[in-house]
């Protein structure tokens, strides 16, 4: 009997601590970070994985507001970080990648509407042209914003690093991870860019696995002044931070149902297993 209650108990400690490994049903409300990831947003109705419509942009951002949801920067982020503080409970991170137009046209409005924050991760060889690299949800139409609209947006969104070129980090060479970021850094300085140094993988691809690969990466991110950088992962991370150049991103896609964004706003993913 005794046997089979300890035996009981482990299970369910185990079952507990998993589950909390995955949607953070332990973590208290100020120890968590979560981070979203969106990419653009239309207003003629088109959605796919990587484009949400404005109207279903509009109901998530009516969602994180009536549930109390406290958007902050990157650089607000590292300085509770840094002073090693709890958030504020209910905190999340709204990041955009690759900088397109309608970041601008689109969402700037709306951050200034609802009185939140973003984090755009920009390709930072693209400013003011149009998309040139490959990829099933995009094509060479699609504009990318201008120096003066990352300028003017600067008061309700934080420029972040997406590359020079949208290179994938995993397909070139640690030479070339190393002239792509020192590129980054000279159109911030020719540009007088006010940029966080934090950067979002393109693909959201990185040397996942520890050992040499990881290392060389991480260390080419630190000489370059780049304090934290971002995965996927479909998780809500443990704050403060323990580990900077892996941290997890919820992927919100185009064609979420809104009952999909609730769970992903909860858990940091949609299916529990």
């Amino acid at each position: 009997m005794v046997y089979g209650i300890v035996i009981l108990a482990i299970v369910v400690f185990g079952l507990l601590v998993y589950l909390d490994m995955q949607l953070r049903i332990l973590t208290p409300a100020a120890n968590k970070l979560l981070v979203l990831e969106y990419h653009s947003i239309s207003t003629n109705g088109f959605e796919d994985q990587i484009t949400i419509t404005k109207e279903k942009f509009i109901q998530h951002l009516d969602y994180l507001n009536t549930k109390g949801y406290k958007t902050m920067w990157l650089s607000e982020i590292d300085d509770y970080q840094k002073q090693n503080k709890s958030l504020p409970p209910k905190t999340v991170v709204l990041t955009f990648d690759d900088g397109y137009k309608n970041n601008y046209t689109e969402l700037l409005p709306l951050l200034k509407q609802y009185n939140m924050k973003a984090t755009c991760f920009m390709v930072l060889g693209r400013i003011g042209k149009n998309i040139d690299w490959q990829g099933q949800y995009v094509n060479n139409t699609m504009e990318l914003m201008t120096k003066d609209q990352l300028v003017e947006i600067g008061s309700y969104i934080e420029i972040a690093h997406h590359t020079f070129k949208h290179d994938n980090y995993t397909k070139i060479s640690f030479e070339e991870i190393d002239e792509d970021l020192k590129k980054c850094n000279e159109v911030i300085l020719r540009e007088n860019l006010n940029v966080f140094p934090a950067l979002a993988y393109t693909f959201g691809r990185y040397y996942r696995k520890k050992g040499e690969n990881q290392d060389r990466l991480f260390a080419i991110l630190k000489k370059h002044g780049i304090k934290y950088a971002f995965r996927i992962g479909n998780r809500i991370n443990k704050f403060p931070l323990k580990s900077f150049y892996d941290i997890q991103r919820t992927d919100i896609r185009g064609t979420d149902s809104m009952d999909d964004f609730k769970k992903k706003v909860r858990f940091g993913r949609k299916k529990i297993f």
